[in-house]
């Protein structure tokens, strides 16, 4: 059985710099990490280190989906702009 990770740029990157772009959910990994040490520390059952591990990742999910739509906003906006860079913007009339 080979147990090593397939050899790609992805992989060989660390995760400090696949998360640079996002900080905030690389702390929100390191919340989950230190929440899962101290539930250990204090003596939590499997069953509740699962709970607040589900319940963090969920979280973590949602900021993740939540970049990959400002993300691809943006890349819209910045396409209709060069597509077509007679149109106004749609701002809201005072």
């Amino acid at each position: 059985m080979n147990d090593e990770l397939p050899k790609n740029s992805e992989l060989e990157r660390s995760l400090d710099q696949r998360f640079a772009k996002r900080p905030h959910v690389y702390h929100r990994l390191h919340r989950i990490a230190d929440m899962m040490d101290q539930a250990m520390a204090e003596g939590a059952t499997a069953d509740e280190a699962e709970a607040m591990a589900i319940q963090e990742l969920q979280k973590l999910g949602g900021d993740v989906l939540t970049d990959w739509a400002q993300a691809k906003q943006t890349q819209s906006v910045e396409q209709a702009q060069a597509e077509h860079p007679e149109a106004i913007r749609h701002i809201k009339k005072k």
